[in-house]
């Protein structure tokens, strides 16, 4: 299984782009209130940060992925412990990934349909995916659908501009404070924190020395339309309205009324959402089987697909409703331990101790 450069692009975008546009809003907005341009711009600063320690831990063997080089850099057994956080965080996130896009689709679309409906419908999807082509398959669909996204977050903006009352984003600063613009940028943060999975997607690359330039253009571009996206959002909503809503993005593409007659738009976000949630979750299924037959030396990793679904199924109905299955888990955990630790600290970790171990190799050799 090989992939480029550019589909390494396409899928970090995809993986981020969507699930930070319709699951962070609300938080962000209740925090830094009309500054929320201040906290995105804070989120992709970090989240350069991040990227750069990210391939520059990458690159100490670049035809390593994240359980081999854990077990390199740290030991076997250190290594393998960091190895169970990342497990953790991939098999925790995919019931609720797929949970969330449930919810959505229920609430938004299809209020009549059985949640196990649409649950398994997303779940064969990215099984057909995984199990066919594995990382190569997953990669090949975000080259299709990413543009699409794209286009699509543009058009919405582009039919919201009729709508935009820059009186809302007044005044500047004045209302939030750095505290309050801080921790509005935890929640988008950590949503555009995807970019660690470069540790496992590297070494599938065709030229892994040359992936990192791909991995920060992603999450600059991401940033980007994310800060127009959630502006646009608060230009039109206003912000004693939008922290009351549970999907921001969705309501603002139910204002468009163009020329009088072009009205009800909503299909543009449910494109965005639905693409951005299928090649997310495809992801998160390989790396998670992919990774689980590493760790546990089985040779055929497709064989994990089948004992990984059925639990992340039966994990996806355990939150009792929406504040579950969002607010309980981004605060709980998403923010407070997988930000901090496995997107900062570990790969931090990583690469301190990989370039100490290749200074001492280097002067033994001098030596």
């Amino acid at each position: 299984m090989k992939i480029t450069g550019m589909q390494v692009f396409w899928l970090i975008t995809l993986m981020s782009m969507g699930m930070t546009l319709i699951m962070t809003l609300t938080p962000s907005v209740a925090s830094a209130r009309q500054d929320i341009w201040m906290s995105i711009i804070l989120a992709g600063c970090f989240m350069m940060l991040i990227t750069f320690i990210t391939i520059q831990t990458s690159l100490l063997h670049p035809n390593q992925n994240l359980i081999q080089l854990s077990r390199t850099i740290l030991g076997k057994w250190l290594g393998s412990a960091v190895t169970l956080v990342y497990f953790i965080q991939w098999y925790t996130i995919l019931p609720i990934v797929l949970r969330q896009f449930n919810d959505v689709i229920h609430i938004m679309i299809l209020p009549l349909t059985p949640k196990w409906a649409i649950m398994l419908i997303m779940l064969a999807l990215i099984i057909y995916a995984t199990y066919s082509g594995g990382i190569e398959s997953i990669a090949r669909c975000s080259e299709i659908l990413g543009p699409i996204v794209i286009i699509m977050v543009l058009l919405t903006l582009l039919a919201s501009v009729n709508n935009l009352d820059w009186h809302f984003l007044l005044p500047v600063y004045a209302d939030s404070g750095a505290g309050a613009i801080f921790k509005g940028a935890l929640a988008p943060a950590s949503y555009l924190g995807h970019s660690v999975e470069y540790l496992m997607l590297s070494s599938f690359m065709i030229t892994p020395r040359k992936g990192g330039k791909f991995a920060f253009a992603a999450v600059i571009t991401t940033s980007l339309i994310v800060l127009l996206a959630m502006t646009t959002a608060i230009a039109t909503m206003g912000v004693p309205l939008t922290p009351k809503m549970w999907y921001p993005f969705f309501e603002m593409s139910r204002k468009i009324s163009l020329f009088g007659f072009i009205e009800n738009l909503d299909p543009l976000p449910i494109v965005i959402w639905v693409a951005s949630v299928f090649v997310k979750l495809a992801v998160y299924l390989f790396i998670t089987s992919y990774g689980t037959a590493q760790f546990l030396n089985i040779k055929n990793w497709r064989m994990m697909i089948w004992f990984i679904a059925p639990v992340v199924l039966i994990y996806a109905f355990i939150p009792k409703n929406v504040t579950e299955a969002v607010t309980l888990y981004l605060f709980n955990y998403w923010i407070p331990i997988a930000l901090p630790v496995n997107m900062l600290g570990l790969p931090l970790l990583l690469l301190i101790v990989g370039k100490i171990k290749q200074a001492s190799s280097r002067s033994t050799h001098k030596g």
